[in-house]
């Protein structure tokens, strides 16, 4: 656990207290956590709410100030190093069952929480914590403890005989008002066989507006909006059951009473009697309706903003293809070899590793940028229609550096790390390197030259060599891919030239596009 999951907002200095001045009056709490800064807040908000803490930094000095101490609570984190929570939970009742075992646990550790309960925890909450409902939990722990202790006094004033029967009750009974006293933030509900609600807690009204009378014998499907099949929830329920997981985890959209969708992140898990029959369904949800809603904004918000990015690329990059005479159209064809190119090196295992989603975006983005620098090139050199003489090859060359500073200096601008802009820096300033060191404007040889730029080089060059130009007719593609594949290891990186074999029949379709 960490101190921002507590939502707390206090400071200490010295958060491991001594253990003496934790047990001056009121209610021992043994409060276990591996991490001494949310310790120390635990520590200081307990004292300030009239408890008295005992504080151990994991199970095992735990269970050592348990036998020491006899605190009236305990409040653990399930994930610690060494013997975790749930471990000192079972040794706790093995040794004790009177004192209440209060488990934190995270959001996708709901498994673990309803384990906890049939071991015999008296509550769980879930990270990040809510102040108010901590102390409420602690308070009512502590009345529970109170009056287990008082009547466990009793029983052993009655008939000794009865002893173990009344404490199997009495754990059945802390695990019915646990259910009942559960935080309110959480929806507990429980059906039966034909899927008619045979438990509804405070958490469930609270989140969806029914009382308990309200929904006690109704189906659950009355929750679900008509267009959704409660019977492939189930489905999958049960083929949880058969691979032992027992249990699934997912967002669920039921209906409230007002009529509202709300979004619940929903543990669903069989419940068995004591013989292992299947009784009910228990499904524990915590409303998300909100953080759906902020998420799903959040990718329409980036979505639009790459249909903006990509669309004003491309109005930049015909700019340079209009002067030098070409059209969008080897700009639209370039993008979809780069994309084909891409997708089949993502799925081979040299340079696999490198590709995500929005890696392959920026690329197949950036790879129309490529001769941008041919926007200061003058218009003698450019459309000089022979072969060029060494100065003005020379002058023609520094289109590569016109483009790479360019984007180079936009990406210093943008103060961003890794972006397209950083890409389409490496495809402009490299895409005329060659694979053995003879290109330019660098000299780069082998894997010195980024990778966004050995692969836009292959479809650049499969491009002119496969379309007519106003100073040379059109390759055929198989002519084409013969020079790419002559290349290999020359002026092309053999890895993207074995890829690129493997998707010629995906170029030819759009070479014909």
């Amino acid at each position: 656990m960490t101190s921002e999951l507590l939502n707390l907002d206090m400071k200490n200095e010295n958060p491991v207290q001594s253990q003496s001045d934790s047990l001056k009056s009121g209610p021992c709490v043994l409060t276990v956590d591996d991490d001494e800064l949310a310790l120390g807040y635990l520590s200081e908000l307990l004292s300030l709410s009239g408890f008295h803490p005992v504080l151990a930094k994991s199970g095992e000095e735990a269970l050592k100030s348990f036998s020491e101490f006899h605190p009236d609570i305990v409040l653990t984190d399930i994930q610690m190093p060494g013997m975790d929570g749930m471990k000192l939970l079972k040794t706790i009742r093995e040794l004790d069952e009177s004192t209440p075992v209060i488990l934190i646990t995270g959001h996708g550790e709901v498994d673990n929480a309803i384990k906890a309960l049939r071991l015999g925890a008296y509550d769980f909450l879930l990270k990040p914590i809510n102040t108010e409902i901590l102390i409420s939990t602690v308070e009512k722990a502590a009345e529970h403890c109170r009056l287990k202790r008082l009547e466990n006094e009793y029983t052993h004033r009655l008939e000794a005989q009865v002893a173990s029967r009344t404490r199997e009750l009495a754990r059945t009974n802390d695990f019915l008002r646990g259910i009942l006293d559960s935080s309110t933030g959480v929806s507990i509900v429980v059906t039966d066989l034909e899927e008619n609600v045979i438990f509804w807690n405070s958490g469930a009204e609270k989140i969806l507006g029914y009382r308990p009378d309200e929904m006690l014998g109704q189906s659950i499907l009355k929750l679900y909006p008509k267009d959704v099949r409660r019977s492939e929830l189930r489905s999958k329920l049960m083929d949880k059951m058969q691979d032992g997981s027992g249990s699934i985890q997912e967002l669920i959209t039921q209906i409230s009473r007002d009529g509202a969708e709300v979004v619940l992140s929903m543990a669903v898990s069989p419940m068995h009697d004591s013989k292992g029959k299947l009784q009910g369904i228990l499904g524990l949800g915590q409303n998300v309706t909100e953080q759906v809603r902020l998420h799903e904004q959040l990718v329409d918000s980036y979505q639009r903003i790459r249909n903006i990015q990509g669309a004003s690329i491309f109005a930049l990059a015909k700019l340079a293809e209009a002067r030098d005479g070409e059209t969008g159209s080897h700009l639209n064809r370039l993008r979809k070899y780069c994309e084909a190119l891409c997708r089949r090196l993502s799925q081979r295992k040299l340079y696999g590793h490198l590709f995500n989603e929005d890696y392959i975006l920026d690329l197949v983005q950036c790879s129309v940028l490529h001769d941008i620098g041919k926007l200061v090139i003058p218009d003698s050199i450019l459309f000089h229609p022979g072969k060029f003489k060494e100065e003005d090859f020379e002058i023609m060359k520094q289109h590569a550096l016109y483009g790479g500073k360019a984007l180079e200096e936009a990406a210093i601008e943008a103060g961003e790390g890794q972006s397209y802009l950083t890409v389409g820096r490496d495809v402009c300033y490299y895409h005329h390197e060659r694979w053995d060191g003879s290109g330019y404007p660098f000299g780069l040889k082998g894997e010195n030259i980024p990778l966004p730029a050995r692969i836009v080089s292959v479809c650049d060059v499969y491009d002119a060599l496969s379309t007519e130009r106003r100073y040379k007719p059109a390759f055929s593609h198989e002519e084409a891919s013969k020079m790419i594949e002559t290349e290999s290891g020359r002026q092309f990186d053999p890895e993207v030239v074995s890829a690129f074999c493997e998707v010629k029949p995906e170029f030819a379709l759009i070479r014909n596009l």
